[in-house]
């Protein structure tokens, strides 16, 4: 989410874009705007003669952010429409080895090439990157929703997930060249409740459509309305190119660090394959859990190594690593995601395992979790465009989320309904009002140009934390609950919970023992929102790092 300013080309001008009068001395003396109600007005602005562009506007600019806003909704969906599909998937495959790669591995891949889009958006054509990830996006749904086997579901899985590394940070670049400044942080809150809604939707979406048009539904839904996009990005869609267009090919495929890339990648994946069986199926002093693991340390300290000697052509920049403002949003955007993650994670768990409630009524009780994150995205985009400073909306948010995340960690058997709704809708408040500032932070600090890379950091962090601190609550959970149980329920262990699942447990326990076990997987789930407590308190961190700058003036 460095002031120096660079020259940036856009679409042939038409009568419906925007005009702007600059001084000799390169101040914008006026500037001709439509608001969001389509009037005119102006207002000073002080910028470069030479980030001085020309944006779309009208129905143009509508049609491109509806585009962006389908295929933000797509991603979102298939981050977690496969849960609960997963009975009707391993009923047709007649195999659960590889359930817990049907999730992981878009996760994984929309991690893993966050670094190698980065580089594509800095070097080749914008539109041209944005349309390959989407085209990976709809290869990756054709895959799952043709899959004849498990394995080639994980693999269009895998192929999906990099398509949406490539969409989530495409669309975040385009927004640099389809909008100024100081209009973005409000667009990128609109698309940041989009994703939010699509992915907390995603479980009810998948299970109607699993239950009336079968699981392969779940990802052909991709292929039409994806087309549909793919089609507006080719028409619609600015082309702004790279600004030294003197460089060859081949010397971009040099720049393009494919050797980082090549140790990155396998690096993440023994990390998720250590973290998904460590505690649960094989212990942690286990060989095939300290090999992954050891694969990991080799192979990101030969990355680390390549980068500080590639230098600033490297996959990952030092001059970005090194620069404040990238370094405060990175861990200010990787514990808030991580804790809303695992809190939302474990949330259902809660009201159908200890509340006892339905999943339908299960997926009811986290609204108010997403309209107090919508509340707060649009309070911090509407906002920071209007101050100018989005750090005041990061300072608030790290002094409201612990305080709240620590209030659900008191969810018993028997509390009130009224807490249930209050404590969980204004944590998602307060993790809205600041979880797109280091967004705007990364747009607004850094040149154009390097605008994708610091992008793709931010974004690697934000899927990043969520995916090891799940598989880290979930080694807690199913180690505490295993001690908690294990006086009531002959057998137990982490394994056994795996298999059998934790309503079946309670379901065949003695009636006499019903309340009991009730109590003690509440307590094992309070104890992973305690990572959520700590993760939150660390987010101050972050925003006390951020600069003050404002999005209403970047000075050359």
């Amino acid at each position: 989410m460095a002031t120096q300013t660079t020259t940036t080309t856009a679409s042939a001008p038409d009568d419906a874009v925007q005009m702007r009068r600059l001084g000799t001395n390169g101040t914008v003396l006026q500037e001709r705007n439509s608001d969001l109600t389509g009037e005119d007005h102006v207002e000073p602005e002080t910028h470069s003669a030479e980030e001085a562009q020309e944006y779309p506007t009208g129905l143009k600019f509508w049609v491109i952010i509806l585009t962006i806003s389908a295929l933000v909704a797509l991603g979102g969906l298939d981050t977690n429409i496969v849960a609960t599909a997963v009975p009707s998937i391993t009923d047709y495959f007649h195999t659960v080895a590889d359930v817990g790669w049907y999730s992981s591995a878009f996760r994984l891949c929309s991690c893993a090439f966050q670094f190698v889009f980065g580089k594509l958006y800095k070097l080749f054509s914008i539109k041209r990157i944005f349309l390959l990830a989407q085209a990976i996006f709809l290869v990756g749904s054709l895959l799952c929703s043709t899959a004849a086997t498990s394995s080639m579901f994980v693999l269009g899985r895998a192929v999906t997930g990099a398509g949406f590394a490539g969409i989530i940070g495409g669309f975040f670049t385009i927004l640099v060249h389809i909008l100024p400044l100081r209009r973005r942080p409000f667009f990128c809150g609109i698309l940041g409740i989009i994703e939010s809604v699509a992915i907390l939707a995603a479980p009810i979406v998948g299970g109607l459509l699993t239950q009336s048009l079968g699981w392969r539904w779940c990802f052909r839904i991709n292929l039409p309305i994806g087309g549909v996009a793919l089609l507006m990005t080719i028409f619609l869609f600015p082309d702004p190119k790279p600004s030294d267009t003197s460089i060859t090919f081949r010397q971009k495929l040099v720049e393009l660090d494919l050797l980082s890339n090549l140790l990155f990648i396998p690096a993440l994946t023994s990390l998720f394959i250590a973290l998904s069986w460590a505690g649960t199926k094989y212990p942690w002093k286990d060989g095939k859990v300290i090999g992954p693991l050891v694969a990991f340390a080799v192979l990101i300290i030969a990355f680390l190594y390549n980068q500080r000697r590639r230098g600033d052509a490297a996959a990952l920049p030092p001059r970005l690593i090194k620069n404040r403002n990238v370094i405060a949003a990175a861990i200010f955007t990787m514990c808030c995601n991580s804790a809303s993650n695992v809190l939302e994670y474990y949330l259902p768990t809660y009201y159908q395992v200890v509340r006892e409630y339905s999943p339908s009524r299960s997926g009811y009780m986290m609204v108010p979790i997403v309209i107090g994150a919508t509340i707060g995205m649009l309070l911090c985009g509407s906002g920071t465009s209007t101050i100018g400073y989005y750090t005041p909306f990061m300072l608030f948010s790290s002094a409201l989320m612990p305080v709240f995340a620590g209030l659900i960690t008191t969810f018993g058997v028997n509390t009130n309904f009224a807490r249930l709704i209050l404590y969980s809708g204004v944590y998602g408040f307060a993790s809205g009002i600041g979880f797109n500032a280091p967004i705007s932070a990364v747009q607004t600090v850094l040149p154009t140009d390097d605008v994708s890379l610091g992008l793709s950091i931010v974004l690697f962090a934000q899927h990043f934390g969520p995916a090891v601190s799940i598989a880290i609550a979930q080694v807690s959970f199913t180690n505490e609950i295993s001690a908690n149980l294990a006086r009531l329920v002959r057998g137990l262990n982490p394994a056994a919970i795996e298999d059998q699942g934790l309503s079946e447990i309670v379901g065949r326990a003695p009636p006499g023992l019903h309340e009991e076990i009730l109590v003690d997987v509440g307590r094992s789930v309070s104890k992973t929102w305690y990572l959520s407590v700590g993760l939150t308190s660390a987010t101050l961190i972050g925003s006390l790092l951020m600069e003050w700058r404002s999005v209403k003036q970047k000075s050359a």
